[in-house]
């Protein structure tokens, strides 16, 4: 796992020893980003399942004004912080180790221009995220989400979410999903 691009481009990360955790991978984390470009620099990002820290890493490389990284697990909370302090940024990204749920309520109102969502891909609670994230209101208006998810999982939006962009990557999906109005 490398930094693409920004200030940290070039940096190697480390990767999480334990096989349930598997970061994006850098091609399409490049892609993520490329499509933001324009978004990022500013902007709040919220990584809702942090893992090894990377895409909070990328965001804040690129130019994000403000990161909150989320982890339940406390391995990944290590490994997230030991990822920010090998580029120099353990102080400008705020870690919660909470579930999604409680880092949601705790986060209520804080409004972040991007959201990004790896959970488990077995997981069960797809759509629940999403309607925890409208119901909490941390989402700017002009916001959106990204949605990493297998290919096999079918992610079925609730109200008010709707896709704006979807790409494939082989067995990995990346829905991009706004609030409709």
């Amino acid at each position: 796992m490398r930094v693409i691009a920004g200030k940290y481009k070039g940096r190697v990360l480390f990767s999480p020893k334990d096989v349930l955790v598997r970061p994006t991978t850098d091609r399409i984390k490049e892609n993520i980003f490329n499509l933001l470009q324009f978004r990022i620099a500013g902007a709040s990002f919220l990584d809702l399942f942090g893992g090894s820290g990377a895409m909070s890493v990328e965001a804040l490389s690129r130019g994000a004004a403000r990161v909150v990284t989320v982890d339940s697990a406390r391995e990944s909370i290590a490994l997230i912080k030991k990822n920010f302090a090998k580029v120099g940024a353990e102080k400008e990204a705020q870690i919660l180790e909470r579930d999604y749920a409680q880092a949601l309520a705790s986060l209520q109102g804080a409004r972040f221009d991007l959201i990004f969502l790896d959970p488990p891909y077995k997981a069960d609670f797809y759509e629940d995220i999403l309607c925890k994230i409208a119901e909490k209101d941390v989402l700017a208006p002009s916001g959106s989400v990204v949605f990493e998810h297998a290919t096999e999982r079918d992610l079925v939006l609730p109200p008010p979410w709707v896709s704006s962009d979807r790409r494939k990557y082989g067995s990995v999906t990346i829905d991009f999903l706004t609030m409709e109005k």
